[in-house]
């Protein structure tokens, strides 16, 4: 659980910091890009919790 809380913190600041300072953002432009991204993050922390 602090993984997936540190992980969120981590992904808001760059995100926040890529804003702030006008530079492309490393995540995908699209709706279908951002979902992948999502869905993976979401298969690590369930596979995490069996392991």
């Amino acid at each position: 659980m602090t993984a997936l809380l540190i992980g969120s913190v981590l992904g808001i600041a760059v995100g926040g910091l890529c804003r702030w300072l006008d530079i492309p953002s490393p995540a995908p432009p699209s709706p279908i890009g951002a979902l992948l991204v999502v869905a993976m993050t979401a298969g690590y922390v369930i596979a995490g919790s069996f392991a």
